[in-house]
């Protein structure tokens, strides 16, 4: 069919008032790339195809694209080898779940409804991505320690370091010689080092690096000498934490491009 014909139809509103009812965005681009077909078996086919889903839609309101998200622009990245972020990897595991979800059910009723059946036999459950992504990060899109032994001794030596490290601070704080000087006892972090608030008049009662100052000036952002090697133990194991983080989600992203499909 020329598109001038398409025009007199006004077959571009009729895509439009599809569009209106598609709650999920790769759907909408589907009812948008639309074309009408002078193939009799063609036409008629489809037509079966949507009375199946219309029936479905009157049986089981409950279906629902909830958690769904349109993930194609992330998976092109990570097929070109950038690395997906934690969020991501969560929304693709959603979304694999929810598909998975969608083909059980029809599958289940493919005596009721074969050709939507036969399209859902076309849905792949990734199963293996679901469970991996799922045993590496949480539903706050958080790398946990159990995603590898390496992250789990990391952390755990990170915990250890750090309790030390402001158990020391906070003797400090609450030292006679010193607490004069601060504007309050309490300890804060600037630039990852963790520090303590000198008065800026007292600056030199207080050995130390000065990371960062108040915007009002009154106030100098100390790192005591005491406590530099033991900062620098934490940044490192930071670091080593960043690392094998980074580690594993550029593994998760191999997985998950190695399933992308277009």
């Amino acid at each position: 069919m020329n598109p001038k014909t398409l025009d007199v139809l006004e077959f571009n509103k009729i895509r439009g008032k599809l569009v209106e009812h598609c709650a999920f965005s790769g759907g909408a681009d589907l009812a948008l790339a639309l074309l009408p077909s002078d193939d009799l078996e063609t036409v008629r086919e489809r037509l079966a195809q949507t009375g199946e889903a219309y029936k479905l839609l009157e049986q089981k309101t409950d279906i629902t694209f909830g958690g769904v998200k349109d993930m194609r622009p992330v998976l092109e990245k990570a097929e070109r080898g950038v690395t997906m972020m934690p969020l991501d990897l969560l929304d693709v595991k959603n979304t694999l779940l929810r598909a998975r979800s969608l083909r059980n059910l029809l599958t289940r009723l493919e005596h009721s409804f074969l050709r939507l059946a036969d399209m859902a036999y076309n849905i792949e459950p990734c199963d293996h991505v679901i469970a991996e992504v799922g045993r590496c990060i949480n539903d706050r899109a958080e790398v946990v320690d159990a995603a590898s032994s390496e992250l789990a001794r990391i952390r755990q030596e990170l915990r250890v370091a750090q309790e030390r490290l402001l158990s020391t601070l906070d003797r400090l704080v609450h030292n006679a010689d010193i607490r004069p000087h601060l504007q309050d006892a309490l300890v804060t972090q600037r630039q990852g080092r963790y520090v303590i608030p000198v008065r800026a008049e007292a600056r030199g009662s207080v050995d130390g690096i000065i990371h960062d100052q108040s915007s009002s000036g009154a106030t100098l952002f100390i790192e005591p000498l005491k406590v530099v090697e033991q900062n620098n133990a934490v940044r490192a194991l930071e670091l080593d934490e960043d690392k094998e983080v980074r580690r594993i989600l550029n593994e998760l992203t191999e997985l998950v491009a190695d399933e992308a499909l277009y």
